[in-house]
Formats: structure tokens, sequence, C-alpha cells
């Protein structure tokens, strides 16, 4: 038997079969990202390299972030949460996961190749086998099949781009949340520091008046309360900051904080836009712009679904060898399945219906953003009236009141509890400042995060 002539006929074949499958072949995108909404965009986030589309090994971990010793700005904070979060990290790596899954959707099948041999060992055999069979088929997509997937898969990337995008700006907006309530933190200890040197101050003065007979004991024994009380407030502070700390240095992956300081003027204000201009840069929110490419996504799903039900034809060449002749014969075979049964009718339907649900999705979208913006600027505003009215009115009064108390206590012209009521106001007052303060700026942070932009043009 000398099958040399056709098994070479065969090769070629095979050769030019598999080189028109080749052909072709998609290419990566060249931009994998969404571009980044103002929102601290000039800041370096954390995103796989180019060498991931074609890496086959283990990606080697982020580097650990360096943690700022001394003092530390707001700048500071957001960049190294921008560029060593786990979570945004795992986000960019999903990216460019999804690039791959959409190049990989984009390949043609496989060809098939069989051999297949008649008449094995039977009888009237001349030789080993009766008949030998050398096929090759491949499936030819009809309805542009392949271009749709293709389609689908960088549609998907897109989303996944927005996702990133998405998680960038959140946390952004959690890092700024978290440093102004590290500032917060801080002046809340100095705060509770002031004021239990005040208690002690009037300790001093109520033990004073009770050893030399000017006051009964209960006034002394009111203020050392005070004192205790005091204490008890500034541990309370120094935790609350040991917390705020450590929930600020979380984002960046850090265990432990090695500043000491961190930087911030809370009076600062933000010149605030209307509230219909700032409905206006809800178009271009990540929260709401996503979904645009959202509803393209389910439109190519629906595209791909339609073009399943055209049936595939299956082409077949291949060669058979004839031993008893010592001859071979070139065969084609074309199959085609019948779409009797299943046509993909419903889950073209359900693909349909899923665009449908994508519009009242980003509808359902614009309504959220919407509602949170308008609650973030309530607050923002409310908190703005407080602010004004405790710089201006409540906080020189309160002052006022409690300097002239002590005044008249130390010359014995009143009792003890009228320096403790008024002590009392006084403390309550900056409190409530420092909490419209935090309210203002977390505020601040929401309208930011939700639009996407700064509100002071960083």
């Amino acid at each position: 038997m000398n099958p040399s002539p056709w098994l070479v006929r065969a090769a070629l074949i095979i050769a030019c079969v598999c080189a028109l499958s080749a052909c072709a072949q998609p290419r990566p995108y060249a931009d994998l990202w969404v571009d980044p909404r103002p929102y601290h965009a000039d800041q370096t986030t954390t995103r796989p390299g180019a060498t991931a589309l074609t890496q086959t090994d283990e990606p080697s971990p982020s580097s650990a972030p360096t943690n700022p010793v001394g003092t530390i700005t707001l700048y500071q904070a957001v960049g190294l949460a921008l560029r060593h979060n786990p979570e945004l990290s795992a986000a960019g790596w999903e990216v460019t996961a999804a690039e791959l899954d959409a190049t990989q959707m984009g390949q043609s099948p496989n060809p098939r190749a069989t051999f297949a041999a008649e008449n094995f060992a039977g009888p009237n055999a001349g030789d080993t086998f009766e008949r030998q069979t050398l096929r090759l088929s491949q499936v030819i997509e009809l309805a542009d099949k392949r271009s749709k997937r293709t389609a689908l898969g960088r549609a998907t990337q897109r989303l996944r781009a927005w996702d990133y995008e998405q998680k960038r700006v959140d946390l952004a907006a959690r890092t700024t949340a978290r440093y102004i309530k590290v500032v917060v933190a801080q002046q809340r200890l100095a705060l509770t520091k002031k004021q239990l040197k005040i208690a002690e101050a009037g300790y001093e003065i109520a033990n004073d008046r009770a050893t030399n007979g000017e006051s009964p004991g209960l006034e002394r024994d009111q203020a050392e309360a005070r004192v205790a009380l005091g204490r008890i407030a500034l541990e309370q502070s120094r935790q609350v900051l040991v917390a705020s700390r450590a929930d600020l240095v979380a984002t960046w992956g850090a265990d432990q904080p090695g500043f000491e300081t961190a930087i911030g003027d809370l009076n600062m204000r933000v010149i605030m836009p209307s509230l219909e201009v700032l409905q206006d840069h809800l178009a271009t929110s990540p929260f709401v712009a996503r979904w645009n490419d959202e509803i393209a996504q389910r439109w190519r799903a629906f595209e791909l679904e339609r073009a399943k039900a055209v049936a595939d034809p299956t082409i077949g060449v291949g060669m058979r060898y004839f031993p008893d002749i010592d001859d071979t014969a070139g065969l084609v075979e074309v199959s085609v399945p019948l779409t009797v049964l299943d046509d993909n009718r419903f889950a073209t339907r359900a693909a349909r219906l899923r665009i449908t649900k994508a519009h009242a999705e980003r509808q359902q979208a614009q309504t959220e953003a919407s509602r949170i913006l308008v609650r973030a600027h309530a607050r923002k505003e409310a908190a703005a009236f407080a602010l004004k009215t405790l710089d201006d009115q409540a906080l020189p009064a309160v002052k006022a009141a409690y300097e002239a108390s002590l005044e008249s206590y130390t010359a014995g012209l009143t009792d003890y509890l009228t320096v403790l009521d008024a002590e009392r106001t006084l403390l309550d007052t900056q409190n409530q400042r420092l909490d419209a303060l935090l309210v203002y700026h977390l505020a601040v942070v929401d309208l930011e995060r939700i639009i996407g932009g700064s509100l002071d043009g960083k």
C-alpha cells in the first residue's frame, strides 16, 4: 500500500482550510478604559499594564503602599487610595480580562478532522482496511455571527470599564469622607482638651472657695464631677480619632496609620452652583452615563440571538483511499441543521425584553441620582445655614455668657450652677458647630460623587 499521494493532497486541503479560518482575527482594543470623570482625574490610578493582555503567568501583586509620616494632605490620601486600593485593582484586572473574553468571542470555530476505516478486518478485505477516509470539516457561520459576538464582547468589556470608573469615583469620595472625619476627630479631640482644662480651672476655683468657706462643698463636688466627665469625654474622643485614622488608611490597604496629623481647613466653603446647574451635570455622571452603553450592550446581545436563528452549514472535504486498486478519490460533504424544533425565538424575545428593561433601569438610575443630589444639596444648605447662625449669633453670645458667669462666680456674685449651665451651653454649641461642619463637607462629597466632578473645579 502506498498512501502517500492522497495523504499529501489531504494535507494540502487541511492547510488551506486552517489558513482561511485563522485569517482576519480580531485585534484588541487600542484603549480599554472609559474616559475618567473630572473628579480627581489628575490622580494616577491602579491599572493593569498593557502586558496583561499577553501575560500567561500569575500577575505579580502590587507593591505595598508607602505610609506617609508626620502630616498628610487630602491629595496625598486620595492618591494613595487610587494607586493601592485592592478593590479598585481587582476592578482593573476585570477590565483586562473582559477584553480577552471579547477577543475570544471573535474567534472562528475550529475545523474538525476525522479518519474512518471501513470494513476493518472484514470479509473479502484485500488489505487491513477496505476503505480509508480522511475528512476535514468546517462550520460556516452565517448572519455575521462572528462579528456580532465580537461586538457583544466589546460592549460587555465597555461595561466593565464603566464599573471601574464608578469604583474609582466612589473610592475617591469615600477616601475624602474618611479624611474629613479624621480632621473633625482631631478638632473634636482638641476641643475636648480645652473643655477639660476649663473644667479643671473651675474645680480649682470651687475648691478654693470651699476651702475658704465662701461656698458649700457641694459646688466643689459638682466641679470635681465635671472634671471626671471631661476625662471620659477626652478618652472617647481619642478612641474615635484612632478608629477614624484606621478607616482612612484602610482605603489604601494599610494596617496601621503612619501619619500623625491630617491637614485640613474645615472653615473653607465651596462656591456652590445652583441645584438646576448640578442637575445638568448628572448626564455625565458615571452612575447615569453608563446606561447608554448598557443599552447598546443589550442590543448587541439581541442581534446575536437573532442571528443564531440562522442555521450554520458544515462543509467537509477529504480524500478516500481504496486499497484494492491503490487509488484515491476526493469527497465533499455539506450538512445543514434543520431548525424545525428550535429556532431560538424565545432567547431572541428575552433579549429584546432586556432592552426594554434597560431603558426602565436607566430612568430609575437618573431618578435615583437626582434624589441623592437633591438630598445632599438640602443637607449642605441646612448645614451652611446652621454654621452661619452659629458663627454670627450663637457662639459669640454663649462665649460672652460663659465669661460673664465665670467672672460673677469668681467675685462671689453667683453660684457654681450658673457657671456649669453656661459652660454646658458653650460646649454644646461648639460641638454642634463641629457636627455642622461634618455634615456640610460630607454633603459636598456626596454632591461631587454623584456628578463625578469637583465643585471647586479641581
